[in-house]
């Protein structure tokens, strides 16, 4: 017997039967509803509350920043700490109160940990403690990675995974005095991109779905390795470490390939062949602009190439495109 999942999704399906003629346009809508791919009232109103409430609360922060900021010599040094420490300690409280189960706790919740960032700013300003940048972006993210498993909420990881990151490329400048394209930065980098990659997998074949933190690791992890990639195809000369980027570059694809075919993952897969034909494009113009130094007439020929290229991957796209489950025979 054939795998009722194993077909198109629902809605392509359904989208088909209504480009067939089977479906009237009112039929469609009416299908499309049912299977909760049609926007009702009550899913514009559950999206609405949910990023209004995100954007509330880092506006409140940004608020609670500037307020300090634009009375700035009304307050003594004291009295500026003793309000971010409040305003942290008020919001972490109200997370509790309204219950870390409700959106609207986890995002007091996550307000208190924001917080924390402009805190120890203030400390370091005060008291001139003379730790480096990367240092209190370290500190930020450990705690705020720490308000992220008490309230078990995606935002507070997403933000916690972006203050990492940060953190890393702060210490390649201020720490190695390096750049991410540069040894030593660079092995930083790279090991910042596979680590971003692995996270990624690691988390979409635990929870089942690319979404959340796994989507934003997967996103950050490509931008860097894509950059690198690049950066090692257009450079000349081939300085030190950059046949590694390449590798790392093209390795970051294969794995995405991989596991995308393993779990039945086609965003995966998606992901991988835009990785990998965007490397293509940039060779490409390299080869066409720099090596053969084509000038106008290049444009041509990469028109050509780009054309080819779009026509291979639309293939490949029709060909990995789930098929229509047969009909048991009975």
């Amino acid at each position: 017997m054939n795998d009722p999942l194993a077909g198109a999704p629902l809605a392509v399906r359904v989208h088909a039967l209504a480009a067939a003629g089977v479906l009237e346009p009112a039929a469609l809508e009416r299908a499309l509803e049912l299977i909760g791919h049609k926007p009702t009232a009550e899913s514009w109103y559950r999206f609405a509350r949910f990023h209004l409430i995100i954007l509330g609360t880092v506006l409140a922060v940004a608020g609670a920043i500037f307020f300090v900021a634009a009375n700035w010599d009304m307050f003594s040094p004291q009295a500026r700490i003793g309000m971010a420490a409040a305003a942290m300690a008020v919001a972490t409280l109200a997370g509790g109160r309204l219950g870390l189960d409700k959106l609207s706790g986890r995002a007091a919740a996550l307000a208190g940990g924001l917080l924390f960032g402009p805190l120890l700013a203030l400390v370091g300003q005060v008291y001139q403690t003379g730790a480096d940048a990367f240092e209190l972006f370290l500190a930020w993210s450990v705690v705020l990675a720490g308000y992220a498993l008490a309230t078990r909420f995606s935002g507070a990881w997403i933000t916690a995974l972006l203050l990492a990151v940060t953190t890393a490329y702060l210490w390649i400048d201020q720490a190695l005095g390096s750049n991410p394209f540069e040894t030593p930065g660079l092995w930083v980098s790279l090991a910042v991109t596979a680590a971003l990659t692995a996270l990624a997998l690691l988390l979409r074949i635990r929870r089942g779905a690319l979404e959340g933190p796994a989507a934003t690791a997967l996103m950050l992890g490509w931008c860097i390795g894509f950059a690198h990639g690049a950066a090692a195809i257009v450079m000349n000369g081939w300085p030190e470490g950059q046949a590694l980027a390449l590798l790392v570059a093209l390795a970051q694809p294969a794995a995405l390939l991989h596991f995308g075919r393993e779990l039945g993952d086609f965003k995966l897969e998606r992901v991988a062949v835009a990785h990998l034909f965007g490397l293509l494009a940039i060779a490409e113009g390299k080869l066409v602009f720099d090596v053969l130094d084509a000038g106008v007439s290049g444009l041509f020929i990469m028109s050509m190439l780009l054309g080819a290229q779009g026509y291979v991957g639309g293939e490949w796209f029709r060909a990995r495109r789930p098929a229509e489950p047969e009909e048991d025979e009975a």
